[in-house]
């Protein structure tokens, strides 16, 4: 029977903590709409629509992981702490969890979920789009960016214009993440026989894509701020490490959210 440590280890919570932040980011804004009680609901299914999503992706990934020395300490599928069924039906369980809990919130924010979690799934499993140049880096800019901003943003029925900026900075922010990722897992992707997005276009272009979708998703919410849209274009010019880059986009990001709590 599989440990309660191996269950958590799957779920890869530390990993999946900023996604958890960007959709508690966007419900935040439009608490204020709705009572606590439907915001609280609304989080929690996020939630468990971030666990769900590290967690299908280990059951799936195990081809890959298992030639990455780094990637196999974290998938306890790889280390026979969990079987593939054991991961699968704990899948099963946190889609239908967190499936359940998004039908109690408005209709817009539910068909978000279902097509977050659509695309979660089949980026991981068969068809496997993670697998597939191109579409892989266009899957993981939706179900982890766009969608799951959009899906707390909706909250109030709507989805107003710095919002939909927002969604679309955070979405070319995780085209970015997902390069970085596939970057690291080059070596392990190669072996495995898969075509990744870098292992189509190379290691420098992709690289380079790296630093154009981060900046202009900083740029986006630079903009945004119309006093200083015009440090936008001069930041383009400026190269800085990832962790910066990560830094740099908590720190506007939580600038807007703040700007729209206060009814800027």
């Amino acid at each position: 029977m599989a440990s309660v440590s191996a269950i958590i280890r799957n779920l890869r919570p530390l990993e999946g903590r900023a996604y958890i932040g960007l959709i508690g980011l966007a419900i935040l804004m439009n608490a204020k709409w709705v009572s606590p009680d439907e915001a609280l609901l609304a989080f929690i299914a996020g939630v468990f629509f971030v666990w769900y999503a590290f967690s299908i992706n280990n059951c799936f990934d195990v081809d890959t992981d298992s030639l990455n020395p780094d990637k196999a300490k974290k998938n306890p599928i790889v280390s026979g702490e969990l079987s593939f069924w054991e991961g699968v039906a704990i899948s099963v369980v946190l889609a239908m969890l967190g499936t359940a809990i998004a039908s109690r919130t408005n209709t817009l924010m539910f068909v978000f979920y279902l097509l977050m979690t659509l695309l979660a799934t089949i980026y991981s499993a068969p068809p496997r789009l993670k697998a597939r140049p191109i579409v892989d880096v266009l899957s993981h800019g939706l179900f982890f960016g766009g969608l799951p901003f959009l899906y707390g943003a909706s909250m109030d029925w709507r989805i107003s214009g710095i919002e939909a900026l927002m969604a679309l900075s955070v979405t070319l922010y995780s085209f970015a993440l997902e390069l970085r990722n596939h970057l690291g897992d080059y070596e392990s992707d190669l072996k495995a026989g898969l075509k990744t997005t870098p292992i189509v276009l190379g290691k420098k272009a992709s690289e380079k894509l790296v630093v154009t979708f981060s900046w202009a998703s900083i740029v986006l919410l630079v903009v945004g701020f119309t006093p200083l849209g015009a440090l936008g274009a001069v930041a383009v010019k400026i190269r800085i490490n990832y962790q910066t880059l990560d830094a740099l986009m908590l720190a506007l990001l939580v600038a807007h959210t703040a700007k729209l709590m206060l009814g800027g």
